[in-house]
């Protein structure tokens, strides 16, 4: 009996709640209150962070959906808008200063260092032809293989309408492939997603060209990386020929990009001439300068080849770029064919946007290049 009674005993201190023993003890109970409060503030500060940051983040996710609840590139730059741009490239539209590029950009810009002497086979040649067809196609010379759809020649006055340094903005590559009439684009060799615009470009029914940059006679003006220059070796001339020519592909010719020293030289001009009409590429003659010897060289070698006749935005006014292109229409009408060369300016976009309707409407026919060239070709 009494070894039962000590075993109650035991039990009952097991069963004793360790708070009534704590409160017993004044140390302990200090101890306790400074846990709790320890555990208290810690677990506070936790819990304000964490609520916190989810804040920022709610905030960042509500800000971005309002700044740009598509694209960044519609929602902040309306169509058409006076400010200032913003290019991919510091070589955008001709005005950049020789030797102001930093070498991040430069660096950013530069295409591979060397590119074989091959043409690229394009991806559209790999999917959806027979080996026939394939075959075919690949035995036609770039400048027909890539020609655009040009319409029915049924003796209107015609105008090929070319707008060079294209691809440096994506915004302005948008604008001129929703124009309501077929340009022909020509896409400066270092821009930036360049084949994804030109895809884009003639995936919209445009034909696409190659600007070539090559060396002005203005010392402050900057043709851009790779340009063709008198000073160069043959070796490296050939190297920046062949690099510019493989930076994408879907195009149908050359045309060039300045170029009004470079333009004059015949020793220079016959070497890009030789590559180019081995690779049966067309050829339009910018004519920055009239010592140009492009279209002759061009001729001489029976490559498919033209030369502009008027540009349009020398002043870069909307008001006189339609007093330009009303002097185009005159040159189709006397001429039969008018090659007209403009730049992606907001105001040149704005001007085309109101004329190129209503040219058509007066009986006037747009064509692609490899059209113009194909009504002279002997080849």
């Amino acid at each position: 009996m009494a070894s039962q009674n000590r075993d109650k005993t035991k039990l009952g201190r097991r069963q004793e709640l360790p708070s009534n023993r704590l409160l017993d003890s004044p140390p302990r109970l200090i101890i306790l209150c400074l846990a709790v409060l320890v555990i208290s503030a810690s677990g506070g500060v936790l819990l304000g962070n964490i609520l916190t940051k989810q804040d920022e983040i709610t905030g960042i996710s509500i800000s971005s959906a309002l700044a740009f609840p598509e694209s960044p590139t519609v929602v902040a730059m309306p169509p058409f808008e006076k400010v200032g741009m913003l290019p991919e490239s510091p070589f955008a539209y001709n005005n950049y200063p020789a030797g102001q590029a930093t070498d991040t950009q430069m660096a950013t810009l530069s295409p591979q260092s060397r590119i074989p002497d091959v043409v690229i086979e394009e991806p559209e040649l790999r999917r959806g032809l027979t080996p026939a067809e394939k075959a075919v196609r690949l035995q036609d010379p770039p400048w027909k293989r890539y020609a655009a759809l040009a319409p029915p020649l049924d003796g209107k006055p015609m105008i090929a309408m070319i707008i060079d340094d294209v691809g440096l903005s994506q915004r302005r590559v948008e604008e001129l492939v929703n124009l309501p009439e077929l340009l022909n684009m020509a896409f400066l060799p270092y821009a930036p997603n360049l084949q994804e615009k030109a895809d884009l470009a003639r995936e919209s029914g445009h034909e696409v060209m190659l600007h070539l940059p090559m060396e002005p006679t203005g010392e402050n003006t900057d043709p851009g990386p790779d340009a063709l220059l008198l000073g160069l070796s043959q070796e490296e001339l050939r190297r920046r020929i062949i690099k510019n020519l493989n930076s994408f592909t879907g195009y149908v010719g050359v045309n060039n990009h300045m170029g009004s020293r470079f333009t004059a030289n015949a020793e220079a001009m016959t070497v890009v001439m030789d590559i180019m009409a081995a690779r049966g590429l067309l050829f339009l003659d910018s004519k920055t300068t009239a010592a140009s010897v492009g279209y002759r060289f061009a001729v001489q070698r029976r490559m498919p080849s033209a030369k502009r006749d008027i540009f349009i935005d020398n002043v870069i006014e909307e008001d006189a770029i339609l007093k330009q292109l009303a002097k185009v229409e005159r040159i189709a009408d006397r001429k039969g064919l008018a090659i007209a060369i403009g730049h992606p300016h907001l105001e040149t976009i704005s001007a085309l946007k109101k004329w190129l309707p209503a040219a058509k409407a007066r009986g006037f026919l747009f064509i692609p290049m490899s059209a113009v060239t194909a009504l002279t070709f002997e080849g």
